[in-house]
């Protein structure tokens, strides 16, 4: 259940600066913020409570919602189901807007290949079962290995592709369960500055994310409000404030519609 006491350590003054915002634009990221990670990738799914919260915020007059995912867009469609808001995957490669609106952009044919040379050099070293293929992305997954055994394939792997992301085409993480190797010229800091140059001026924009894949928005977003990391507090971040683990998101949520409701017309 979630707790008061997740957001002990939540700054008061980045609460006071989503009370007297004109407007706001509340930014997640999927797999470890509003999902728990689960071994089937299906299987990850946010709990009924932080669905109808987040539902409850969607529908507010004075906060935009969008979800930004590293996983193609029809699977966070289709595991959040009618959320109003925009809708984000791959880092930005395709994105579906409030009305319906859906643009898929192309991946150039450098970068396509960069990536399908990823894949070959993991299936050539047995890890094919491992993988996620996607339009814009690689990844290979490691939830569910033996500890030690996950560790030495993400080190092997971050080795056989860090040549190809030498090329400067694609990007290469560490990320929570496994590596991914991804199209460089989209990431999740340019959906930030996308999102809120469509917003109306004195936007506030917020964005909520657990890995290394959500440090762009971070950055991307200080000029305009905060980042919030979700996990380990020991680990660097350009984030502005932290919540412990993914069970502490329900409890900012639910901050969140409070102030929401508390403040009626923001600003005042």
């Amino acid at each position: 259940m979630p707790s008061h006491h997740d957001l002990d350590e939540f700054p008061a003054q980045l609460w006071r600066m989503v009370a007297v915002a004109p407007h706001r634009l509340l930014m997640l990221d999927y797999d470890g913020t509003l999902a728990p990670f689960a071994v089937a990738r299906s299987e990850a799914r946010p709990t009924p409570r932080s669905l109808e919260l987040l539902r409850r915020i969607a529908a507010s007059r004075h906060t935009s919602v969008a979800i930004v995912s590293g996983r193609p867009l029809d699977e966070v469609e289709a595991l959040l189901g009618e959320v109003p808001g925009f809708f984000v995957g791959e880092h930005g490669w395709e994105s579906r807007a409030p009305n319906g609106d859906l643009v898929r952009w192309p991946v150039e044919r450098p970068v396509a290949a960069a990536i399908d040379a990823a894949e070959a050099l993991a299936r050539d070293a047995g890890w094919g079962t491992l993988l996620e293929r996607k339009r814009s992305a690689v990844v290979l997954h490691t939830r569910g290995q033996a500890k030690a055994r996950a560790r030495e394939i993400e080190a092997a792997c971050m080795s056989a592709w860090g040549p190809i992301a030498a090329g400067g085409l694609v990007a290469l993480d560490a990320i929570n369960g496994g590596v991914e190797l991804r199209a460089r010229s989209r990431n999740k800091g340019t959906v930030v500055l996308s999102l809120l140059a469509q917003s109306a001026p004195g936007t506030l924009g917020v964005f909520v994310g657990d890995d290394a894949t959500d440090e762009d928005a971070f950055e991307a977003v200080l000029d305009r409000g905060f980042g919030v990391r979700v996990g380990d507090a020991s680990r660097p971040t350009v984030a502005q404030a932290w919540l412990p683990s993914c069970d502490a998101v329900p409890s900012f949520l639910e901050e969140w519609l409070r102030i929401e409701d508390a403040t009626g017309e923001p600003g005042t």
